[in-house]
């Protein structure tokens, strides 16, 4: 049975590191028959590496971390063992002058909850198995709450440096869940002592163009229009292309712009109407003067301070060559495009910035997630049952974390799970 299993023909909707992983983890089981399709041009989703003056530059992904280990076991297995660019980071305040991470009176309040911290979340185990289901009540809450509520709130900060800075919202309103799922212990380490960080001198979309070379049947620029059960039992794909029957599908796509595709009930489409995401805008920048380092401004990671800059990421800096660099905005719906690009000139002039060009900007739809009321009325379980009805199954950033390691564990679990 498992090896009929295996001819059958599988279609994966979405070919960032989701749908790739899917792809690859599906052929290491015998399928053979699996087709990508990908709305845009390209493949990598989020991860959206550019060249300028020969280096490749990050407008999404940006970094990896030591932890990642299934990400580095794929890096291997597809020749991507260079050491990248090193990365030199400080804390700067809303005057440009450096800072410490710590204000040094609440140093020792950091050592205590620190000792503490790793105690605390053992008692989450859970959170280091794919998905979120069977959370505890007290991770539906938002992560300042937790804090509050576990005395952590000197640590707090340390957490929001992390989590805000790469547009994953305020941790005044994103449930504590999310926030540990991002950031183990092991990872908070990687960040505070900056050490051995995954930084693809080729860059971060290098991996998913290798794993998708792979793919014998990708199609670009193909706009899936409608997912149906056919009263064959296959499984009905309409594009702008063709209309093709399979016997499996996985979307790893927006599951907001799956509602309507599917075929769903009206809860099933309230329960999806419950997703939201953070407005994120990455902004590539020439500029000469600035620190040769990377950098984040915690007085901009308030919800209040949206629109302004968070942090600025000088690529290649450790060689000394580099006028480009990428800064990071939660956008603010107040603000216009020419009020937010000019609130980053400014921040980039009060750090000493001189010859200021725009290059480039992209906007993210990002981190989709739901809210502490959705967390505790299950959510994630209401979704895990829709999982292979009518033989589709659901993956991508919302079912574990808009990361590459956690998207690429996710797509393995399933394919273990159901294939």
């Amino acid at each position: 049975m498992e090896n009929m299993n295996r001819a059958e023909s599988v279609c994966i909707v979405g070919a960032g590191i989701t749908g790739v992983s899917a792809a690859h983890y599906l052929a290491k089981k015998g399928y053979r028959q699996v087709t990508v399709l990908e709305q845009a041009d390209r493949v990598g989703g989020k991860c959206h590496s550019f060249l300028y003056q020969g280096k490749t530059y990050e407008m999404g992904t940006l970094i990896g971390l030591p932890s990642y280990h299934a990400t580095k076991q794929l890096m291997a297995e597809f020749g991507l063992t260079d050491k990248g660019p090193l990365l030199e980071r400080g804390f700067f305040n809303l005057h440009g002058r450096k800072t410490s991470q710590i204000p040094m009176d609440q140093l020792p309040g950091f050592t205590e909850e620190f000792k503490r911290l790793p105690e605390i979340l053992q008692r989450y185990e859970r959170l280091k198995e794919p998905g979120f289901l069977g959370l505890p009540e007290e991770l539906c809450q938002p992560f300042a709450s937790w804090c509050e509520q576990n005395g952590l709130n000197v640590i707090q900060q340390v957490f929001m440096h992390y989590f805000s800075t790469f547009g994953f919202g305020s941790i005044y309103e994103v449930p504590a869940a999310y926030v540990l799922k991002f950031l183990t212990y092991e990872d908070l380490l990687s960040f505070i002592e900056i050490t051995h960080m995954i930084t693809w001198p080729e860059g971060a979309s290098e991996l998913i163009r290798r794993m998708a070379e792979q793919v014998k049947d990708l199609r670009l620029t193909c706009e899936v229009r409608r997912i149906e059960a056919d009263a064959s039992g296959k499984v009905r794909v309409e594009t702008d292309q063709e209309t093709a029957w399979y016997d499996k599908v996985i979307y790893t796509a927006s599951l907001p712009n799956a509602a309507r595709l599917l075929q769903l009930s009206p809860g099933e489409q309230s329960l999806l109407g419950r997703i939201r995401h953070e407005r994120f805008r990455v902004y590539a920048y020439r500029v000469e003067g600035i620190p040769r380092m990377s950098g984040y401004i915690p007085g901009n990671l308030a919800p209040g301070r949206r629109g302004q800059m968070m942090a600025w990421y000088h690529r290649w800096a450790d060689l000394g060559n580099t006028d480009l660099i990428t800064v990071y905005v939660a956008e603010n719906e107040d603000m216009t495009d020419r009020e937010m690009r000019e609130a980053v000139e400014q921040a980039l002039l009060g750090l000493g910035g001189t010859h200021l060009r725009f290059y480039m900007m992209k906007r993210w739809e990002h981190f989709p997630h739901v809210d502490a009321a959705a967390l505790r009325e299950g959510f994630y379980e209401q979704l895990d049952e829709m999982q292979g009805r009518d033989n589709i199954y659901f993956a991508g950033e919302i079912m574990n974390f808009p990361t590459l390691e956690k998207c690429t564990v996710y797509a393995k679990h399933l394919v273990d799970r159901f294939f």
